[in-house]
């Protein structure tokens, strides 16, 4: 018996001696830049950039460990909007892939942080293999972020402004010419003044009278002549 105990003991011990240790992996998000790095055995390997929660909606700063895994999940609470490959580490705060990706690297999200799809599928497969070994780590200060509210409010005026700019510029229009069109326009104007001057005089002028007609003094012979 105790030699099997013996060899029982040393058969473990070559298998945990021969069992590659399991790596550790550190994901390290940092508000501030709106980045991701993930860390495995202490060496960097990847960096990506997030979006985090905007504001209203904050990401939670703190150390955690990965709670749940759902490689095709939806949000219950935001429109069923597709959360594909995510990391559920604190309640609903989860890492994801997202279609917006135009936006990453900015503060965007409803507090989750969104990943590219490639990038969330790599994490979500490397947090599976690892998940004992997995620290999910969020640091920093989101980015401020003008409400919107405030934003309209700066925008308005300038609008405002913008409008009364333009009917200025109109009435301006209006009222004075170009050099040109004005020199063109009197030109035009002396043209017509000219016009109607001849019309006034020709409709006031005195009506012509015929000359006379030339006096014919040979009538009286001529009649005599032709009654012979």
């Amino acid at each position: 018996m105790r030699a099997f105990h013996c060899v029982a003991a040393l058969l473990a011990g070559l298998f945990f001696w021969t069992a590659p240790a399991a790596a550790s992996v550190v994901v390290r998000i940092d508000k501030t830049t709106q980045t991701m790095r993930v860390i495995v055995d202490g060496e960097q390997r990847y960096t990506w950039a997030v979006s985090t929660g905007r504001a209203g909606y904050n990401t939670p700063n703190g150390s955690y460990r990965p709670q749940r895994l759902e490689r095709h999940w939806r949000s219950r609470k935001y429109g069923m909007a597709p959360m594909p490959h995510s990391i559920f580490f604190r309640g609903g705060y989860a890492i994801h892939g997202t279609n917006m990706v135009s936006r990453l690297g900015r503060v965007d999200s409803h507090g989750c942080i969104r990943l590219a799809p490639a990038n969330a599928r790599v994490l979500f497969e490397m947090v599976a293999r690892q998940r004992g070994a997995t620290r999910i780590v969020i640091e920093g200060t989101s980015p401020r972020q003008a409400p919107a509210a405030l934003v309209a409010g700066r925008s308005a005026p300038r609008v405002a402004a913008a409008t009364t700019g333009t009917a200025q510029m109109r009435l301006a229009s209006q009222g004075t010419r170009p050099a040109a069109a004005t020199a063109s326009g009197g030109r035009s104007e002396r043209v017509a003044a000219r016009t109607g001057q001849a019309r006034v005089a020709a409709r006031t002028a005195p009506a012509r009278v015929a000359p006379p007609a030339p006096r014919d003094d040979n009538r009286h012979f001529t009649e005599w002549f032709l009654r012979r």
